[in-house]
């Protein structure tokens, strides 16, 4: 039997150790701090948990669970709107001749088993025009005549 790491033999050589450097006079005085020490540790963590397990707590994991449903109505509500709107949509004939899929495909999924769509590395951007750039060995020229200043 080991308890945190510590066999029976580990114990027994650290109880030998201690009863060799603390002397059989100091060892009982030892003893009773330890016990001490173990009292008031298990009477903080009863306490600790006593104040956790408050009703300020559950006020507040209620109202957590109270903003969850909401949110899931929010998002059911948002489902249905998008959902209108889709099949408000006319079907049209594209430029290729392909067709708008229609409530055929399927509902909509919900958020949760959606997944973000990859765009893929982002284009390069455009070179600058002669517009936009100005030579170095020229003036800057006054916007409202056009001459240099």
């Amino acid at each position: 039997m080991e308890v945190f790491g510590v066999g029976p033999w580990e114990l027994l050589l650290v109880l030998i150790i201690a009863f060799v450097v603390l002397g059989p006079d100091r060892i009982p005085e030892v003893a009773r701090t330890l016990g001490r020490a173990l009292r008031q540790l298990r009477e903080y963590t009863a306490q600790l948990t006593k104040e956790l397990d408050t009703e300020d707590i559950k006020e507040v994991s209620r109202e957590i669970i109270d903003m969850q449903r909401e949110l899931q109505e929010m998002r059911r509500d948002l489902n249905q709107v998008v959902r209108k709107a889709i099949n408000q949509i006319p079907d049209k004939p594209a430029g290729d001749g392909a067709t708008r899929p229609t409530q055929a495909a399927g509902p909509v999924p919900p958020p949760s088993e959606s997944r973000p769509i990859d765009l893929g590395p982002r284009p390069p951007e455009p070179p600058s025009t002669e517009s936009d750039t100005q030579p170095a060995d020229s003036q800057p020229t006054r916007p409202e005549t056009g001459s240099p200043e």
